[in-house]
């Protein structure tokens, strides 16, 4: 089979940062034990590379995930957080 190339998983994640948060995602998702979607010998991180690069793994449009849980929630800047102290102007 042929070398999976970083520029050929940039064509379905659009941006390195895109494809670094989207290939590590899915690499611990294999490392925990899912099914990976492709045949391959490869190590878990090249699976994923080779996951995104045929267009079995990408990112779900948000307006598509309602009522999903979420994977992050603002935090307000007036939180204070221990040890903020040493930044503080």
């Amino acid at each position: 089979m042929a070398r999976i190339t970083v520029e050929d998983s940039l064509q379905v994640a659009k941006t390195r940062f895109g494809l670094v948060s989207l290939a590590s995602k899915r690499a611990r998702q294999l490392l925990k034990g899912s099914r990976p979607l492709l045949e391959s010998k490869n190590r878990e991180i090249v699976l994923a590379l080779r996951e995104i690069a045929s267009g079995k793994v990408y990112y779900a449009n948000p307006e598509l995930l309602n009522g999903s849980k979420e994977d992050f929630k603002p935090i307000p800047d007036s939180t204070e957080f221990i040890g903020d102290e040493e930044y503080s102007d």
